[in-house]
């Protein structure tokens, strides 16, 4: 692989992962702004620590699948493009 399609890739990778983060950042806020102000901060931590840790996990564990189970790639990748279809067409319906 040569470096221009290296950093391509971790390029998608990161502009993923601070998508998904801003994600959780949103659901986590709107948790903690209910909570006294005392609180609020420890939640937040919390929550940040716990969604860096799932994500972190449940990746190395989907690569590791994926590494060692060869048909669960072209699998996963159908199931993507059927949620993704699924959403477009929820989408276009409301």
């Amino acid at each position: 692989m040569d470096t221009r399609a290296l950093a391509i890739a971790i390029g998608t990778i990161v502009i993923t992962d601070v998508a998904l983060q801003l994600d959780n950042a949103v659901a986590i806020s709107s948790v903690a702004s209910q909570l006294p102000s005392s609180q609020r901060l420890p939640v937040l931590a919390a929550g940040v620590l716990l969604a860096a840790g799932c994500l972190f996990g449940f990746t190395l564990v989907g690569s590791h699948l994926i590494e060692r189970l060869g048909w669960l790639q072209p699998l996963a990748g159908g199931l993507l493009v059927i949620i993704g279809v699924r959403l477009v067409i929820g989408y276009l319906r409301a």
